[in-house]
Order: structure tokens, then sequence, then C-alpha cells
């Protein structure tokens, strides 16, 4: 009986594309549909320490450390930060993605929106929120946000 894979053992193969190393198809796909040449200030693959290491009771503990796929600014600030995946279920998104999501969104003001690519377009949504929030459909990166920024000082 063959193991089934899962999203923390099944990576898409590596890419290379202007230099950015992407995770997977889908985020090349997303790099080349929505960010390169469209004029966007972007990051790819920024780092956030979401929690310093520390240590307690004699031992050190690892900081935390989460890289959202994408992250895109305007003159206001930071106006989304992308995390491409499979799905928006649990195979795509386990519990500890949804904390990072969350401790980013804590951290930055800015909720990170979970894509989902399609030929043509992606669906977009906020995961963790009391107040379910729709998937949306979009067929560029810089839509305005439906969400009010908040200004955070960044640690």
């Amino acid at each position: 009986m063959a193991n089934k894979p899962t999203a923390q053992s099944h990576f898409g193969k590596k890419i290379v594309i202007d230099s950015y190393k992407f995770d997977s198809q889908k985020e090349a796909q997303f790099y080349t549909d929505y960010l390169r040449g469209k004029g966007l200030d972007f990051e790819v693959h920024p780092r956030f320490v979401l929690q310093e290491s520390f240590e307690r009771a004699g031992l050190k503990f690892r900081q935390l450390v989460y890289t959202p796929d994408f992250l895109v600014r305007d003159d206001q600030g930071i106006q989304h930060i992308f995390d491409i995946k499979n799905g928006f279920n649990t195979y795509g998104i386990d519990t500890a993605a949804q904390l990072r999501f969350k401790l980013l969104t804590l951290k930055t003001g800015v909720p990170v929106e979970v894509v989902v690519m399609r030929k043509g377009y992606f669906w977009s949504k906020i995961m963790g929120t009391t107040k379910p929030t729709e998937q949306k459909k979009r067929f560029r990166a810089n839509y305005k946000p439906e969400f009010e920024r908040e200004s955070l000082w960044l640690v």
C-alpha cells in the first residue's frame, strides 16, 4: 500500500525565474502572471520573525519565522501578503500555517491572503477570522484591499 502524500511531504519542483527561486510551479506562475512587469513594488519570500528565540527553565527555544510567498507594497505600506496554496482545505493549510498567518497579521496589521491559482485568474481568501470570509476571484495582484490596514511599527 502506497503512502498517501500530505502537504508537508509532497512539495512541488523548485523553479528559478529572474534569479528568484520558487517552491512550486504555482508560485512561479503567480509571479509571471501577476507581478513581473506590472510596475508593482513587491518582494519574493520576505522573512518575518514572529517570535524571537528565548530561554526558559534552562532551555533555549528557537525563534519562530514565517516566510510568505509574496508581499506587495503601495504608497501606504504593505498592501497584500500572499501565500500560494493548492486549496483552502486543511490538506493545503494546516493549523501551524493558520497560526503563522494570525501572528503575521498581528505583527504587520495586514492579513495574509491565501491564493489558489487557476488558469487566467486566482482565488484569494483570508483565513482564520471570526467572521467567515468568502473566497474572491481575482485577475490582478494590486486590487484594493477589502480590509482596513492598521499603522503598526514592525518590530
